[in-house]
């Protein structure tokens, strides 16, 4: 897996060099990429807390790390098969989301990582996943840290209209 110079220094700045993170270390780093604001960051962070599961490994390798922001860069063509289980008006469970996640990027998530995910981004904790609780998080708010390309630059003038836009929108 290829990922940018300034991901794998993020990754071990926040492991402090070793080979792995916590999955809230995971979920703040996956947060930190999104234009949300720190209340909403941390509904993520906490709901990954309340879902730990004691004596298990809570811990994510650089190269699941890797293979999840490689995942990033080919978020449209994820887009695509997940909007088709939103057209059928059917919830993704994690073996479809692995199957889309290897249709896409050619590889397989291990089941590690894709419980992961289902713990981060599953809002209503039903074990599936509907299209706004992950591509609404990762598609429309990711900024670019070299790993996806941003519409404008984190800190132009037109991406905070766009984000005031956004909030302004969701708000009414």
């Amino acid at each position: 897996a290829v990922v940018s110079t300034q991901s794998t220094g993020e990754f071990y700045e926040k492991s402090g060099g070793n080979e792995s993170i916590s999955d809230r270390d995971f979920t703040e780093l996956l947060m930190s990429r999104t234009f949300l604001c720190e209340e909403e960051k941390q509904q993520y962070v906490d709901r990954v807390r309340q879902r730990r599961e004691e004596h298990k490994d809570n811990s994510v390798t650089f190269a699941q790390y890797a293979q999840f922001m490689n995942l990033l860069n080919d978020i449209h063509e994820l887009e695509i098969a997940l909007r088709m289980f939103q057209i059928a008006k059917k919830p993704v469970t994690p073996e479809e989301f692995q199957r889309a996640v290897h249709v896409c990027t050619g590889f397989r998530f291990e089941d590690r990582l894709i419980e992961l995910t289902f713990k981060i981004f599953d809002d209503d904790g039903d074990g599936h996943l509907a299209h706004d609780e992950f591509m609404k998080v990762m598609k429309d708010k990711i900024r670019k840290r070299g790993t996806v390309k941003a519409r404008f630059p984190p800190g132009s003038w037109k991406a905070f209209r766009k984000c005031v836009h956004e909030h302004m929108t969701r708000a009414s």
